[in-house]
């Protein structure tokens, strides 16, 4: 009861400190949109029909609070807007103004001075409206403005879509699945690892498999069992040091550890950056991290991409040379690769740092972009062309349908190893925690 009263009181303070005005407008500041009016009536029905009619002018405008408020600061959307994650506007933007996109009939162009796209303040011919013409961009028409066929804002010339699941393990990418190129893939991926599936559980390939599937039952079991005991930390211990470290890997084959770990160690830290970033750009889409972490010119983490591309390219060209060249140090229970998924793995990679360069020569070479060293080399080799904005979406597409049919062909080929290994490890690893649960 006494909640309740406190509850009451409170709300009737807040009611009566809250000045309304005659006109049913609320103020801000003690000042209400009529008054702002009076001096700038030019702006009444730009306002009325704007996106924002319903907000008062000292909202955006809080510098003009001041008597003299000629020389005021453009307003900063993110006032109250936070910047949009890459699912829906398809990559991160960091260099493009708002007012670029949400000005109706505007016209954007290159900031010499700042690098970014802006408003130009000019209007498309039949739409001169004022700048309070916001607009909510929710359709691809709007991308048009900026991503045209001989664009001087160093857009691409496509609307490309935004990075999808499949990019997750390299790139700062969305949960989407949306575009044809992820959709084929997924839906071949999934028919074969049904198919894989059915071979492993049926037993058809011989009784010993057959046991080892019936143990397989037994060993998860007690797992899930030690799960909720309380060597449960002694087991993750295991499966970090077995899984993740592949200590058993390395003492049969030292070599084949290091090329593994060249491939594998840069993808699992690039998953860990963009998996963080995309929350980041989720939950906390303003702090100061998650725009350092989106940006690409930022020199932190074009220096971490470039390094960790090269060492993907650097495992892969080794795995695709020593395969056929050492035949001597096979190991009985370890897959042999092969040469072809190596060699997509390192295509993939190489056509990505062609995309990082043409984005680099056709944004004009950005300040921060030379710490991405050898996306900046090639962009340098770049420069003088024409049409880089034009050739850049078909680079790109050639960049995803090469990582879409990669991750088709991973349950048709050897390279399954990278799902089925895991897994028997970790059932595996039973028998190195039992000794942790006696004890």
């Amino acid at each position: 009861m006494k909640i309740s009263v406190i509850l009451v009181l409170v709300l009737a303070f807040l009611i009566a400190e809250r000045p309304v005005f005659a006109n049913g407008a609320d103020a801000v500041a003690g000042y209400t949109s009529a008054q702002c009016r009076q001096c700038h009536e030019e702006m009444e029905a730009d306002h009325a029909a704007s996106a924002h009619r319903d907000i008062q002018c000292l909202e955006c405008h809080t510098q003009a609070v001041e008597e003299d408020h000629e020389a005021v600061a453009p307003v900063d959307c993110r006032q109250c807007h936070a910047p949009h994650d890459e699912k829906v506007i398809h990559d991160a933007h960091s260099r493009v103004a708002c007012n670029a996109c949400h000005v109706k009939g505007g016209v954007p162009a290159a900031d010499p001075e700042s690098e970014s796209v802006i408003f130009s303040g000019m209007f498309r011919p039949g739409m001169a409206l004022p700048s309070h013409q916001a607009i909510r961009s929710e359709t691809d028409a709007r991308c048009e403005n900026c991503h045209f066929q001989g664009n001087t804002l160093g857009a691409s010339s496509m609307i490309l879509p935004a990075k999808s699941i499949l990019c997750m393990p390299c790139h700062v990418a969305t949960f989407s699945v949306g575009d044809k190129t992820t959709l084929v893939s997924l839906f071949l991926f999934f028919v074969g690892m049904v198919g894989l599936g059915a071979v492993w559980f049926s037993g058809s390939i011989d009784k010993g498999a057959h046991r080892s599937g019936e143990k397989t039952v037994v060993k998860t079991r007690s797992a899930l069992g030690a799960l909720f005991s309380g060597k449960f930390f002694r087991l993750l211990k295991v499966l970090f040091v077995e899984v993740v470290l592949l200590q058993r890997f390395f003492r049969l084959s030292p070599a084949r550890w290091i090329i593994h770990a060249l491939i594998f160690f840069p993808f699992l830290f690039r998953f860990a950056f963009g998996l963080t970033a995309l929350l980041l750009s989720i939950f906390l889409p303003d702090g100061s991290v998650t725009a350092a972490m989106l940006d690409k010119n930022n020199a932190i983490r074009a220096l971490f991409f470039d390094v960790t591309g090269l060492m993907i390219l650097a495992g892969s060209a080794a795995a695709f040379v020593r395969q056929g060249k050492d035949q001597a140090e096979k190991i009985a229970s370890l897959p042999e690769p092969g040469r072809g998924m190596p060699a997509m793995i390192g295509l993939i990679v190489l056509v990505g740092f062609i995309l990082e360069g043409l984005r680099i020569a056709m944004t004009g070479w950005p300040d921060g972009a030379g710490w991405a060293f050898l996306g900046y080399g090639i962009s340098l080799l770049l420069k003088g062309m024409t049409g880089l904005t034009d050739s850049y979406g078909y680079v790109w597409y050639t960049h995803a349908i090469l990582t879409g049919a990669f991750i088709a062909l991973i349950p048709f080929t050897r390279m399954s190893h990278i799902i089925t290994a895991p897994i028997v490890l970790i059932i595996n690893v039973r028998s190195q925690a039992q000794d942790c649960f006696r004890k």
